[in-house]
């Protein structure tokens, strides 16, 4: 692989893994609209499932930043990323602006974020051949 495509790559999985990682510790920030958020959504020991998420988020994000197991952080965040996403930006139970905030969102993530994790998965030689035609 050349320079540039490694140069590229590498700043793919530092860009993607500091997004997770970032987020994590947004979480930590604002640990207590987020515990009332899963509180009023019925969630069940809020106060466990929270801190796994968290590392689960910082863990598999430093994973990636650093190069460290990508495949394996890639597929554990995408269903973490999934259930987030339905969780925290269920537009559908909203009206008004927030039901369109929350809709980007939810729009955003599950055409951005997971995605970009399904590419960390992908066999490299695949994604050169296609930009080879």
């Amino acid at each position: 692989m050349d320079a540039l495509s490694v140069a590229i790559i590498s700043i793919a999985h530092l860009l993607i893994g500091c997004y997770f990682v970032f987020f994590g510790f947004w979480n930590v920030y604002h640990w207590r609209p987020i515990l009332t958020v899963m509180s009023q959504k019925n969630i069940p020991h809020p106060y466990l499932i929270l801190p796994i998420g968290i590392a689960w988020q910082v863990v598999c994000g430093s994973m990636i930043a650093l190069g460290v197991y990508v495949k394996l952080a890639a597929l554990l965040l995408i269903p973490f990323t999934f259930v987030a996403i339905c969780l925290f930006h269920s537009f559908w139970e909203f009206k008004g602006d927030i039901r369109t905030l929350n809709f980007t969102i939810f729009v955003a993530n599950m055409t951005v974020t997971i995605p970009a994790l399904l590419l960390l998965i992908a066999p490299l030689s695949g994604i050169a051949d296609f930009f080879l035609i």
